[in-house]
């Protein structure tokens, strides 16, 4: 069986991987594997915008060079988590906490109404 040649994207994403592969120190935290501004980052972001370009142009189901696009972006997608190139979202744990205290606080406002503050709140809000 012959073996086809690749030639645009299949090259770039071996080079991502052969840098990921020889300067991993297995970490995947944040800047702790490889430099945030460093040049795998710069190749992964790159390579990014190559397979949003793709999909722009061809659809989120097509097929580059005999590969599924979802398994690109799968494939790009774990290497940046693993090389610790992914800040941590805390933006959305403090929003999702802050949800939750102040669904509990509105639960307890609830409570502490007697059954004649609540009529009137209720025939207050349909005048």
């Amino acid at each position: 069986m012959a073996k086809i040649e690749k030639s645009f994207l299949t090259p770039k994403w071996l080079v991502v991987k052969k840098m990921y592969e020889e300067g991993t120190n297995g970490s995947d935290k944040y800047g702790d594997n490889f430099p945030v501004d460093g040049e795998l980052n710069e190749l992964t972001v790159e390579f990014v915008e190559i397979l949003g370009e793709f999909t722009r142009q061809f659809g989120w189901d097509c097929v580059i060079e005999g590969v599924k696009m979802d398994l690109w972006k799968e494939r790009i997608w774990s290497l940046v988590e693993n090389a610790g190139l992914l800040p941590e979202i805390a933006w959305r744990d403090d929003l999702e906490t802050d949800r939750l205290n102040q669904m509990e606080v509105d639960d307890e406002d609830i409570y502490e109404m007697d059954l004649d503050e609540m009529d009137d709140k209720i025939y207050n809000n349909l005048k």
